[in-house]
């Protein structure tokens, strides 16, 4: 991926993330924050304070692209039938480069399936534990966008 691509794809998640942080709908879309869905699936409320690196835990789906003081970029990667490792997020946005069926597994809930759609763009909030597996057809490639700092 050259830097012109890189940068415009960080600016849509810079987009979506002013966009989406104040919505408060209830209908699960692909382009609503996960925190508007955590009625369904509890998955932005932390029981514990352990940071779990998603990059050192599954280093086969996960690679980062760029990562300085502010931010850190990762290409996310999960061939149809695989799974990644128990993992949490920080705060972040998502776009989806090549969508297909997940079905995530949260530490201390029931597992929820999703359709993730090409091209969408979506915010989080730091997210507790749990791991994803694709059990669709296609392989899903994510680009995640991770917040460190805004200063």
């Amino acid at each position: 991926m050259n830097m012109t691509k890189l940068i415009f794809l960080i600016s849509i998640c810079y987009i979506a993330t002013s966009c989406n942080q104040n919505k408060k709908s209830k209908d699960i879309n692909p382009n609503t924050s996960i925190d508007t869905i955590k009625d369904k699936v509890s998955l932005t409320t932390d029981s514990s304070n352990v940071e779990i690196d998603v990059v050192k835990v599954s280093p086969n789906n996960y690679k980062v692209l760029l990562e300085n003081e502010y931010v850190r970029i990762v290409e996310y990667t999960l061939r149809p039938g695989e799974k990644d490792n128990l993992h949490n997020h920080p705060a972040k946005t998502e776009y989806v480069v090549s969508g297909g069926n997940i079905r995530v597994y949260p530490e201390n809930g029931q597992p929820v399936d999703y359709n993730e759609v090409t091209g969408t763009v979506f915010w989080a909030d730091k997210t507790t534990k749990h791991y994803v597996e694709n059990i669709g057809n296609t392989t899903v490639k994510i680009l995640l966008h991770e917040i460190k700092s805004v200063k």
